[in-house]
């Protein structure tokens, strides 16, 4: 048999059937290989999205869930240490002035505050970890500047040690004759060891001396503590220079000198959009109290210092929470829900996520005191 000349013979690979791709193979390929990415690259970004979505929701679930806290405890404690109303240092209808002299109930509301009509709630109660009883032997007049303890008594040595300059004294009187009486006074100066708080004059005040009038002394023992005043208010405006709030990221505020809003004030929660406030009221002649029945539930506005606030038996805290940002990919536009006396926004207005919580709180202090 004759051998084939070697350059006649076939490459190996064509002599087994292997040959490259053609350009149809190859577009096909590449368009399965797009359209792959297309669905992957599709996938991550709702993911994206979604783990965006659920980050601001759960952001908002957080904020909700603090400002209630906040807003809860302190309606709860509201009257604590007091009989429902306070004479002395700040009177609700100047807040600030020191010659004010209207009485200051433990529940003031403010409905539609300020430009963006948000309400706001001022609660007035005595630190119950602070409590401590006056000194039995010392009687002091009504124009004292002084409430005088006994540092060995108990732990009062490390109570008083928790007192400052610019704090606000509370002490309930509740073996008056003419009734119980609540006083507040401005501390100016702390003496621990003798057990010694030096006050602010409140003599000058109409609303004290008609109660502890002069030439009349003060019950030798009253129950004192630290005074806590809180009013809190939604603070929406960064031209105002008294807080971190913007129209863009709304804040929960705490004013703790009734002199709000102003520098001193304690930003809590961030992105509380809206604050209402609704008030159920005992009725003004006695009688069994229906909060199931919406006729009781009244705004802010209804609720008047010198008449009703000791007659606040629930505080219903309305809340709405908005994204810390905007979602404009979002195909739905967001607007602020109505809450409350509150109308709501005009549809279309943003792309902010918001949530909505209303919860009811029990004013208990005074439901105590009501029942006395």
């Amino acid at each position: 048999m004759t051998p084939t000349p070697l350059h006649c013979r076939r490459p190996a690979a064509a002599r087994k059937g292997v040959s490259g791709f053609t350009l149809i193979e190859v577009m096909i390929a590449i368009a399965i290989a797009g359209v792959t990415t297309a669905g992957l690259y599709g996938l991550f970004t709702m993911q994206s999205r979604q783990l965006l979505t659920q980050d601001l929701q759960m952001e908002m679930n957080q904020n909700l869930r603090f400002a209630t806290d906040m807003l809860s405890r302190s309606i709860r404690m509201a009257g604590y240490g007091t009989g429902g109303y306070v004479t002395g240092v700040l009177g609700p209808t100047n807040p600030g002035n020191s010659s004010q002299d209207s009485l200051l109930p433990v529940i003031i509301p403010w409905d539609a505050n300020g430009a963006n009509g948000t309400d706001a709630l001022t609660v007035v109660y005595g630190d119950p970890s602070l409590v401590m009883d006056s000194s039995s032997d010392t009687i002091e007049p009504c124009s004292t500047t002084s409430i005088t303890f006994r540092p060995t008594m108990l732990d009062n040595a490390a109570k008083l040690a928790q007192y400052q300059a610019g704090d606000l004294l509370i002490c309930f009187d509740y073996a008056d004759m003419r009734g119980m009486e609540t006083y507040m006074w401005t501390v100016t100066s702390v003496n621990a060891s003798s057990g010694v708080i030096a006050v602010s004059d409140n003599s000058g005040l109409s609303d004290y001396a008609n109660v502890c009038g002069s030439g009349e002394n003060l019950t030798p023992v009253m129950t004192c503590s630290k005074a806590n005043v809180y009013t809190f208010y939604i603070d929406d405006d960064d031209g105002d220079g008294a807080g971190p709030g913007s129209a863009e990221h709304p804040v929960l505020m705490l004013d703790m000198d009734m002199s709000w809003p102003d520098s001193t004030d304690v930003p809590l929660v961030d992105d509380i959009e809206d604050l209402q406030l609704q008030y159920c009221l005992a009725p003004a002649t006695g009688g069994s109290v229906d909060c199931t029945n919406a006729a009781n539930w009244v705004d802010g506005s209804a609720v008047t210092a010198s008449s009703d606030a000791n007659r606040v038996w629930m505080v219903r805290v309305g809340l709405i929470a908005r994204s810390s940002r905007e979602e404009f990919s979002d195909r739905m536009p967001g607007a602020r829900p109505g809450l409350a006396n509150h109308v709501g926004a005009a549809a279309g207005t943003d792309h902010y996520y918001r949530q909505v919580l209303s919860t009811e709180v029990s004013v208990r202090n005074i439901r105590y005191q009501a029942n006395l």
